[in-house]
């Protein structure tokens, strides 16, 4: 079954809830308007009933001086002695009660007011007997009253609680339609923030804001698969390439050279496949589970004995200890050695050391060195400072990326500035375990 809209909620909610209210309220009215009428009569009463009873001080008179008629009619005096029932007329005279005839307060639902005198004659008992059926006539004019007048109030409310409802949802309606016509093709495009400044304002700059991380990682994917397919293709077309003009002369190229080519490119590549699936491990944002304490000085000693093209100085590495993945902490130190030998003259030294409660990695090279406006560029996906350069050397630009997410994603940081007399120096700075 379809439930029904929040709007709808509200106005049943509202008038249900004015509903039960309004209902109590109408009860304890009429109770208490009752109580009070009563109250007033039987006090009233009690008052008449003191003045007839001075006038008893010397037994049962002829006839009584009556106390002024009352707005809510005249009660019925009666007489109780040990004599009998005496029945105090309208106009003050006194006489003896039929015992066989009621009064019209004994046949009518009545109101008794008694007080006991001491008189000459004995004890005797006054008693004032109102007729409530005038006051049962203001109640019932009363009720009948609220009982049509509680619906018209209920549906006022429901409509008054409809009409609020929709205009406190309306900003909402206008963010739902709004997102749902945005599309990835119009991702650009952002749900209306009313001017009230309450919490349907903020939900809809804070969707605003989703929106706005949304297309920056749309653009990101985007330009990720553009490069990444640009990228690897280049090494696949020159293994194809190599390969194909090699076949159509058999006889006449060295073929131990084309494998050494070939061979490059796919290391190349290797090395590019290898960045882009550690990109994407760490894209996913997900905790580490097998960290552990790794000395960060054995890895660094591992991966600079590789051969490379220049000979790395370790002679700066001292201990180091850290907590994390060793393999992912040898991908940034031979990241950061690779891009460092790529672009040196003639020199690269990495130096380990421990300050305090951090562990330092430094990476040292003599080549041109990276300008100011550059330094936050370069560890962004797919950048390259020297275009040339960098093909020529096999670069693809993920090097440093996989460095600067790795080293974040172990609570560190890298930075780079000027080497002496110059050059780049790379500065991993992790916390020790």
């Amino acid at each position: 079954m379809r439930r029904l809209s929040v709007r709808w909620r509200i106005t049943l909610v509202a008038a249900g809830l004015f509903a039960i209210a309004l209902g109590i309220a109408s009860v304890v009215l009429v109770r208490t308007v009752r109580d009070n009428v009563v109250d007033g009569i039987r006090e009233s009463d009690e008052q008449q009933l003191a003045a007839l009873a001075r006038q008893l001080e010397d037994g049962i008179p002829d006839e009584f001086e009556l106390p002024p008629r009352q707005p809510r009619g005249y009660p019925e005096y009666v007489l109780e002695t040990r004599a009998g029932r005496f029945l105090v007329l309208s106009d003050g005279t006194v006489v003896p009660a039929d015992p066989r005839s009621r009064t019209t307060a004994q046949r009518a639902r009545a109101l008794q007011t008694r007080h006991i005198v001491e008189t000459a004659q004995g004890q005797i008992t006054l008693v004032s007997q109102r007729s409530l059926a005038e006051v049962d006539e203001t109640i019932d004019g009363i009720t009948d009253a609220l009982v049509i007048g509680f619906p018209a109030l209920v549906l006022l409310v429901g409509v008054l609680a409809w009409y609020l409802a929709g205009r406190a949802l309306r900003p909402v309606e206008a963010i739902r339609a709004e997102a749902a016509s945005i599309t990835h093709t119009t991702i650009h495009r952002r749900v209306p923030v009313p001017e009230t400044n309450d919490e349907v304002a903020r939900l809809a700059s804070t969707m605003n804001e989703m929106l706005d991380r949304l297309e920056d990682a749309s653009m990101r994917q985007r330009r990720f698969v553009s490069d990444a397919s640009h990228e690897l293709r280049s090494p696949v077309a020159s293994i194809r390439t190599q390969l194909e003009v090699a076949l159509r002369r058999p006889g006449r190229d060295d073929w131990p050279r084309i494998a050494e080519r070939v061979l490059a490119e796919d290391a190349r590549l290797e090395e590019a496949v290898a960045n882009l699936v550690e990109l994407a491990r760490l894209d996913e944002g997900v905790a580490p589970s097998d960290l552990a304490e790794v000395d960060l000085d054995e890895v660094v000693f591992e991966e600079c004995s590789r051969p490379r093209r220049l000979r790395v100085d370790t002679s700066g590495v001292s201990g180091g200890r850290v907590h994390g993945r060793r393999d992912a902490l040898a991908r940034v130190v031979r990241n950061l050695v690779d891009n460092a030998v790529r672009h040196a003259d003639s020199r690269v030294a990495v130096t380990v050391q421990t300050s305090g409660d951090v562990v330092e990695l430094t990476v040292t090279d003599d080549g041109p060195g990276v300008a100011p406006a550059d330094r936050e560029r370069i560890f962004e996906r797919f950048t390259r400072l020297d275009e040339a350069r960098a093909r020529d050397a096999g670069g693809m630009g993920l090097g440093l990326a996989v460095v600067k997410t790795t080293v974040e994603r172990h609570g560190g940081s890298v930075t780079v500035d000027d080497a002496d007399p110059h050059g780049a120096r790379f500065v991993v700075r992790i916390p020790a375990a």
